[in-house]
């Protein structure tokens, strides 16, 4: 499969609410630099400040709305330079 092929099966299945992975459970700890926090904070303020419209068909973001309802808990950690997510998603069959 291409990569255009990954991402728009991607796309697909998170419009159709994951069917492929119903039933999973996934806990995660992803340990996120802060520079990289601040890009993107920097990134969805510039999005919010940008007239809505619909994507685009080359767009090769998800739909976040539709990842987050997948999203069960949140845990935030912050040390020095380091922020850190425990997140649980599950996604109902």
């Amino acid at each position: 499969m291409s990569a255009d092929g990954l991402q728009a099966w991607v796309q697909q299945q998170v419009a159709a609410g994951l069917p492929a992975l119903a039933g999973a459970r996934v806990t995660a700890t992803l340990p996120l630099q802060v520079a990289l926090v601040n890009e993107l904070i920097a990134e969805a303020l510039a999005d919010a400040g940008r007239p809505s419209s619909a994507p685009s068909s080359g767009d090769a973001r998800p739909d976040m709305a539709a990842l987050l309802r997948h999203v069960r808990s949140v845990r935030i950690d912050a040390s020095p330079g380091v922020i850190t997510l425990d997140v649980a998603l599950a996604i109902d069959e």
